[in-house]
């Protein structure tokens, strides 16, 4: 080899060496919206995402997440994330079904009547949706389960014509179909606003997790919760695809990877939330039980109605993920 040659190969070699520990060094200092307040079991699972990430990779990924809304309204949060003002964000799934309605698939009543159940819809759901966000210029990390839905009532409800007539909080087009199904009178009313909605008699009937109706003491104005699972919404936590190719491949895993583990640790966070909520909401001396039969097969039948309507206009996707989700839950 003459010396030429050697010069051509290490100077190849000095500059591989150098582009090497150029990347090796990149830093990435990343923004994540968040709407809700810091104690809320979502935003602990951002907070040790953030952490996690920034130790795993000596601090090259630096995350600072921003709870509370401060940094962005939760109505913007998904624009801002596509748009490049932040690189990370989490938003309800189903706020997004005006853009396709595969993702209001687990706020389906009664499509599920249990946690299993939800994790069932779940398995199938995921990659469609994970594929629509990705389309969109999102990718996404995870998906988690906010607590399941049950209904509070100002009286016992044995069958729906118990329902029939009552005002019943609604807050998008699917619960407000679902109020219709049941007899009730929807009524637009934010989570913040319902104690006072039941105060004033303005609704008669609320569906929320029980943990929220713990805390916005709805047991001041309500006598009787039914615990029926009727829905478990899922969060999305997302990056910016583009900002997710700029990261080293080991660190795309890495953070794939340690998704799937706050996933996991979500779950258990929301059934734990149920529980708790559930057992202060007894303890505050509102009756705590499933539906009776009678109540429980109108639901159901109820439900049936809003998924053939769902399956109507929710594309040749929707189909094909409710049929695996029955296959599958037929079989257990």
């Amino acid at each position: 080899m003459n010396y030429r040659s050697i010069g051509l190969v290490t100077a190849a070699v000095l500059g591989w060496a150098a582009a090497t520990v150029s990347a090796g060094a990149q830093e990435f200092k990343w923004n994540f919206a968040n709407a809700y307040p810091p104690s809320e079991f979502h935003s602990r699972a951002m907070t040790k995402f953030a952490e996690d990430m920034k130790a795993k990779t000596n601090g090259a990924l630096d995350i600072t997440v921003h709870h509370s809304g401060s940094l962005f309204p939760n109505t913007e949060i998904v624009q801002a994330t596509r748009t490049g003002l932040v690189e990370m964000g989490s938003q309800l799934i189903g706020n997004l079904s005006r853009e396709n309605r595969i993702y209001e698939i687990d706020s389906i009543p009664f499509l599920v009547n249990s946690y299993a159940d939800a994790k069932l819809l779940w398995e199938e759901a995921r990659g469609p949706i994970g594929d629509a966000l990705l389309e969109s210029g999102l990718r996404l990390v995870y998906l988690a389960p906010w607590p399941s839905q049950g209904f509070f009532f100002k009286k016992e409800i044995n069958s729906l014509s118990d329902v029939k007539g009552l005002a019943m909080r609604a807050y998008n087009p699917m619960t407000t179909r679902l109020a219709e199904l049941m007899g009730a009178t929807p009524a637009t009313v934010q989570m913040t606003e319902t104690a006072q909605a039941l105060a004033t008699g303005m609704i008669q009937a609320v569906h929320t997790a029980p943990n929220s109706g713990a805390l916005y003491e709805l047991n001041q104005y309500t006598t009787n919760y039914y615990k029926t699972d009727a829905w478990i919404p899922y969060h999305a936590f997302f990056i910016r695809e583009e900002a997710f190719q700029q990261l080293p491949a080991d660190v795309q895993e890495q953070a794939l990877q340690l998704g799937k583990e706050l996933e996991e640790w979500s779950w258990g966070e929301s059934e734990a939330a149920v529980a708790a909520g559930e057992k202060t909401l007894a303890e505050r001396g509102m009756i705590v039980a499933p539906p009776g039969e009678q109540l429980a097969k109108e639901l159901n039948e109820v439900g049936q109605k809003l998924l053939e309507e769902w399956l109507a206009v929710a594309g040749e996707n929707a189909a094909p993920v409710i049929e695996a989700y029955n296959s599958k839950r037929a079989s257990k």
